[in-house]
Formats: C-alpha cells, structure tokens, sequence
C-alpha cells in the first residue's frame, strides 16, 4: 500500500505551477485567487495556529469544486506560517489515486491533512457540507442539467455542447454562494482538521 512519503510529497506543485498547467478554468482560477480574502477573525486564528501541517491536495483543473475551494485552502495555508500545500494532478498520479480509493476517497478536491512526519491528521473532500443541499436545490431547480448529463444517446462533445448554458450559470451560481458564506463553511471544516 503507497503511503505518502516525503519523496511523494515533493513531487506536488505549488499553486502557481498549477495554474500555469490549467488548460480549464486557468483565468477563473487566477481571478479567484488573486481577489479572495479571508476575515479577519479566520485569519487571526490561522496565526495563532504554530503547529506543522501538510496539505495535499488531489484535484483536476475541469472541476468546479476545486476551482470554487482551492483558493480558500491556499488562502488558510498562506495565513498559516507552519502550514504548506502541494498540489497532484489525479490522471497525471494513479498510484495517489489508487492509495486514496483504497481509503475510500473518490471524489476531489481531497485535501489529505499531515503532521510534520506525514502522518494523517484527517480528509477533506469535494465541498463543504452546507454546498450539498445548496447544489441539490439547484439541480432540482434546473432538471435539464441531470437529464442531458445522464443521457446516453449524446456524445460526451454533444453533452458538452448542450450542457454549456447550465453549466455556466451553475459557476455563476457557485461564484455567489461562495461569496455569501460558503467560503466562511470551507474554511472552518478545514480549520477543524488542521487542529487534529
């Protein structure tokens, strides 16, 4: 069984190479980044916080998810002076992939939380807890985004194709419930695994 190791560890990208090798989101993910701000209460508990923390993050640069929570986390890491974050492409690591559905982890953003020596603090994935019935709502509220992703006389291109109006008014959608509280959802899950 692969366990992360700091071999492992060091091949991971910092965010900005990351964002270099977006071929999907890349603007959005830079805007997102450049403009986010966390509170003033959320950031005087991250100074406080003086224990070592690794985050690896497991994700792919077409997920929404990560684009909405990827940059609350590099905001909680750069907040945190004894906290770093790398970043794993999933396609481009199938023995990480493997190691983390093997522990029951499929879906990303995974935000694997580690002690100074790599070992577990805890898991964080996909969305903050409050964003599935958010997003469940939204879906019920917008039935033609499950009926054409689900339609299996489509081609993954006609997919793509028809889905594109819903699937920008769902990131449209995303941006703002972000912005109205889930980022504050986010960053207090993951404040709660950093403190293992």
């Amino acid at each position: 069984m692969c366990m992360i190791t700091e071999e492992i560890w060091n091949r991971g990208l910092s965010l900005q190479e990351y964002i270099e090798r977006m071929d999907i989101f890349q603007k959005e993910m830079q805007q997102r980044v450049n403009n986010l701000r966390i509170t003033s209460a959320e950031f005087q508990k991250l100074r406080e916080f003086n224990q070592v923390r690794k985050i690896l993050v497991l994700t792919e640069d077409r997920c929404k998810d990560s684009l909405m929570n990827l940059p609350i986390i590099a905001k909680i890491v750069e907040a945190t002076p004894t906290t770093e974050m790398k970043i794993f492409i999933r396609h481009e690591n199938p023995e990480l992939t493997q190691f983390f559905s093997q522990n029951g982890y499929y879906n990303i953003p995974l935000c694997w939380v580690m002690k100074a020596d790599f070992s577990f603090c805890g898991a964080w994935v996909e969305r903050p807890k409050s964003a599935y019935r958010i997003l469940e709502a939204w879906k019920n509220d917008h039935p033609d985004y499950s009926i054409i992703l689900n339609d299996n006389t489509l081609s993954d291109e006609q997919k793509k194709i028809k889905i594109k109006p819903l699937s920008d008014l769902l990131l449209d959608d995303m941006w703002n419930w972000y912005d109205t509280g889930l980022q504050s959802d986010t960053s207090r899950e993951i404040r709660t695994i950093l403190i293992c």
